[in-house]
């Protein structure tokens, strides 16, 4: 290959069609910070099988950095405390309290890539009983010209529905809605999630491919000890409702769900609360008792999450508000 067909292949593999969201910071992105006050849990238990050093010569063995633990709780933001699943390497994930399909995006997978546009990808699948998955339909524009070595930049705007396109402190965000016509599945009850190593070779053979038969091109070979997509955390941003209280009712009552301008929170006891936009900017915030009114004739329309509180209890309600 000459060098002005070499340099039009690499150029042709770094842009693409550019269809997807862009790195954090810009316009349009979907990444979801690590201490961003949309988050309410966090994954509380990892279990990994891990994958080959190189799928295509598995006599080298497997990936070894990390333990599953390192995947547990708030993800760190950084590229040491992750656990590597190497090519085709799974995990299985699973919450103190399920996920559920609410408004906007539910979940987040955080990876560990140390800058913008450095990428390893997962397939990400959900189930509600740890039986039957749902795989999120991933889509891959990259071209597949020239393969992506293990040391080289992608563009995250070429990818959608796979985990690890954003660089460490930043998650993937997925939107059980877009599974609503899955069958087997209860979006309303999803326990467990699934990462699967995306193995990035354009070789057919070996390769991982999107939905629509496209063989992904991501970093590879990665045949290292922290090869594949490196897992640092799973966020939750929609969870099933707290219910406890002696009589077994709901220990708050928050309506109208959307509302034109005014919420009602009725709850046992008393309790801190703040509320945020979308954007994390904080509205309001104090203290009541048994009832509180809030009012949001002032605001936008849009999402905004109520954060309650008290010694033995923490819930983030979403609401919107339509005018």
């Amino acid at each position: 290959m000459n060098r002005l067909v070499y340099i039009f292949c690499f150029i042709t593999t770094l842009i693409g069609a550019q269809s997807f969201a862009p790195k954090p910071s810009i316009t349009g992105s979907t990444a979801i910070y690590k201490d961003s006050s949309i988050i309410v849990n966090w994954a509380n238990h990892v279990q990994v099988n891990r994958g080959y050093l190189d799928i295509a010569n598995p006599s080298l063995g497997f990936v070894t950095n990390g333990n599953a633990s390192a995947g547990e709780g708030k993800a760190e933001g950084n590229s040491f405390d992750i656990v590597s699943l190497g090519d085709s390497g799974v995990a299985i994930i699973t919450f103190e309290r399920p996920i559920e399909n609410g408004v906007g995006v539910d979940f987040a997978v955080f990876e560990n890539g140390f800058a913008d546009d450095y990428i390893e990808l997962a397939f990400v699948e959900v189930s509600s009983d740890g039986d039957r998955y749902v795989r999120f339909p991933a889509t891959s524009e990259a071209s597949t010209i020239i393969q992506i070595g293990p040391y080289e930049y992608s563009d995250c705007r070429l990818f959608n529905n796979l985990a690890g396109k954003y660089r460490q402190g930043y998650g993937t965000p997925f939107d059980l809605e877009e599974l609503k016509d899955s069958s087997g599945i209860d979006l309303m009850h999803i326990t467990h999630v699934k990462l699967i190593d995306v193995v990035g070779t354009i070789n057919e053979e070996f390769g991982s491919f999107d939905q629509y038969g496209n063989v992904i091109n991501d970093l590879y070979p990665t045949d290292f000890p922290s090869g594949g997509f490196d897992l640092d955390g799973v966020a939750v941003i929609n969870q099933g409702a707290l219910s406890v209280s002696e009589n077994d009712s709901e220990f708050y009552n928050l309506y109208p769900n959307p509302t034109k301008s005014k919420v009602t929170i009725d709850i046992k006891g008393e309790i801190t609360y703040s509320v945020n936009n979308v954007l994390g900017n904080q509205i309001s915030e104090g203290r009541f008792q048994d009832k509180l009114l809030l009012d949001f004739s002032n605001e936008s329309n849009g999402i905004y999450f109520i954060h309650l509180k008290n010694e033995a209890f923490s819930e983030m309600v979403k609401i919107i508000v339509e005018k």
